[in-house]
């Protein structure tokens, strides 16, 4: 298999540790003048474009994106896993999410070029509508798969979902059914409209700076995750006869999600869940969509949760010597500090909190083949501890998409 020049694995860091590290955030320590730079610097990235997310609309530009990743994490995988047995299930998880997103990209692309080849009829430029915006809506999906996902395994998952949906939107789009066909118009504006405020909002410095009092106030006050999202559940009207989160409908936990964000200030999410109370084009369709953008909300809620208390940097810098272990075991702690971190060497063993745990796997510092699947659960049930009792994970430095797209969209502007 070629690799494209330059893509090259980065390399990982090994430091001498003590048998356990522990790593959190300090406590009594004036951190206001800090802060403030800290926003600053972010409004002013924001402003300037070089640490916002930047929207690959062109298809050899996302062809060349998916390359990169892949080029970067195949010699990546080959060697931080240590067993070739597992090595090759990395291996095949990091070709299979290149492999997706070419599918996807051309199916896409094929969907709404045919549509703009056919012949005018009554209900052509509905359909045109209809298949140009569910391109968008792809090409969107893509941009968040590969730019705000970073673990690979979580990333084939994600990119999973996305094909599970846009199967059924395109076979909306071939009933022949005109009242089926004006709700799926109806559907596909609401889902591009969706998807670019998910993928736009999630990392760029400048929608990050939007939400940071809120993280702030948060902090502060001592709210955990739990409570964030049982405020939004009752204020919706769900859980009134003593629900908990995991009970509600997906739909209904999609809701809690969008107005976590909207009141953070992160991004302003269309009312999807009104949906669901049409007659749409079919069940599957806004099942589908419903587990997408759970998926997407749900990162960035927890990433509007975790903002202030500096997890990533906190699960670096404790996880670095881990990488020495190979596979090692992980125990996560649904209460207790969110920024909990404590690398055990001698019992190849990282101990975290839920937040940690969540944060590490989509920035892909704590990876299992499992990933996409346990950050579902979480999504699911976020008071409940994840069944990784079983599971060897691995860590590792992975590529940031964003960066890449931001050089990649550079490159194509020169």
């Amino acid at each position: 298999m070629d690799l494209e020049q330059g893509a090259s694995a980065p390399a990982m860091e090994a430091e001498e540790a003590p048998l356990i590290v522990e790593v959190a955030a300090e406590e009594g320590v004036p951190k206001e003048e800090e802060e403030e730079k800290e926003e600053e610097k972010e409004k002013e990235e924001g402003r300037i474009g070089g640490n916002n997310l930047v929207m690959l609309t062109e298809r050899a530009q996302l062809q060349r994106l998916a390359l990169v990743l892949r080029n970067t994490e195949e010699p990546l995988m080959r060697q931080v896993i240590k067993s070739e047995q597992e090595r090759v299930q990395y291996l095949n998880t990091v070709n299979d999410a290149y492999n997706q997103t070419r599918r996807l990209l051309d199916d896409c692309t094929a969907l709404r070029d045919t549509h703009e080849r056919s012949s005018q009829s009554q209900s052509h430029a509905l359909r045109l509508q209809v298949a140009r915006d569910v391109h968008d809506y792809v090409i969107y999906g893509l941009n968040l798969c590969m730019q705000n996902v970073r673990n690979c395994c979580m990333r084939v998952d994600a990119i999973a979902k996305l094909r599970a949906h846009y199967d059924a939107l395109a076979d909306g789009l071939a009933e022949d059914a005109a009242g089926d066909l004006e709700s799926l118009a109806a559907e596909a504006s609401q889902y591009r409209a969706s998807m670019w405020e998910y993928c736009h909002s999630h990392r760029s410095a400048s929608a990050r700076a939007h939400s940071r009092a809120y993280s702030r106030v948060l902090l502060l006050e001592g709210i955990d995750f739990a409570e964030l999202t049982r405020r939004h559940q009752l204020r919706l009207g769900y859980g009134g006869k003593g629900e908990d989160f995991e009970d509600l409908e997906d739909t209904q936990k999609l809701e809690v999600y969008n107005s976590i964000i909207v009141e953070s200030g992160r991004a302003k999410i269309p009312l999807l869940a009104g949906l669901a109370g049409r007659k749409i084009a079919s069940a599957k369709t806004w099942g589908n969509a419903v587990g997408v953008f759970i998926m997407a909300a749900g990162n960035m809620v927890w990433d509007v949760f975790t903002a202030e208390h500096n997890v990533e940097a906190v699960l670096r810098g404790s996880l670095n010597v881990m990488a020495a272990v190979g596979a090692f075991a992980v125990d996560v702690a649904v209460t207790g500090a969110v920024t909990k971190a404590v690398a055990s060497l001698g019992a190849g063993l990282f101990a975290t909190s839920l937040a940690g745990f969540v944060v590490g796997a989509i920035a892909g510092l704590i990876f299992v083949a499992v990933s996409g699947r346990l950050i579902d659960l979480i999504f699911g049930s976020p008071n409940k501890v994840p069944p990784v009792a079983e599971l060897k994970f691995h860590t590792a430095v992975m590529p940031d998409g964003m960066s890449l797209a931001i050089s990649i969209a550079r490159q194509s502007s020169t």
